[in-house]
Formats: C-alpha cells, sequence, structure tokens
C-alpha cells in the first residue's frame, strides 16, 4: 500500500481574506471604509461634523468640507494629515489628498 501523505499549506486568515477581496475585486470597497474611520478617528469629531464626504479612488483621497474655514486650513497641512492617515492604517495607501 503506498504511503500517501497530505501536504497542508497553512496561510493566515488575514492573507486568505486579502485573496479573497482581491479575486472579488472588493479591495478598494474595504478600503474606503478603512479610511473614513481613519478620517473619524484621526481628525476627531469636530472635523468628522464639517466633513460632507471622503472619497478614495486608488491611492488619492478626496475629502468634500462643509467648511471653508476647515479646508482652507487643511490645505496647509496636507503631508502631515496624510502622514496620520497613514500611521493610523498601518499602511502607506494614502499618496495624495485633494481637499473641496
Amino acid at each position: 500500500m503506498k504511503d500517501d501523505k497530505t501536504k497542508y499549506q497553512f496561510t493566515t486568515i488575514k492573507d486568505l481574506m486579502q485573496k479573497v477581496l482581491q479575486k472579488n475585486k472588493l479591495e478598494q470597497g474595504v478600503n474606503q471604509l478603512h479610511v473614513s474611520d481613519a478620517w473619524r478617528k484621526v481628525m476627531g469629531e469636530g472635523v468628522w461634523l464639517y466633513t460632507q464626504d471622503i472619497k478614495l479612488i486608488k491611492n488619492k483621497l478626496t475629502v468634500y468640507y462643509k467648511s471653508s474655514v476647515i479646508r482652507e486650513e487643511h490645505s496647509y497641512k496636507k503631508d502631515e494629515i496624510i502622514n496620520m492617515l497613514n500611521a493610523y492604517l498601518k499602511t502607506d495607501l494614502i499618496k495624495k489628498i485633494r481637499l473641496l
């Protein structure tokens, strides 16, 4: 009788979920949710209340504000905002930011 041994390849749940997201083209939507959550946590509730919409397309984040004053203030801190969001997300997902 031949000795058949099944080889198991172990993988983490994180890696498995990443493959499922990529295969089903859901990665962009999940990233959008993560960025929206990061924006709320990093920027705070005060800024969140004056944020109308947030869109992530590829690596470019577009933020729509209800307040031109806050938009103007943040326009001077774009690099700092990108760094804070990427640090919170623990990845370099955001490369550019556009404030409207």
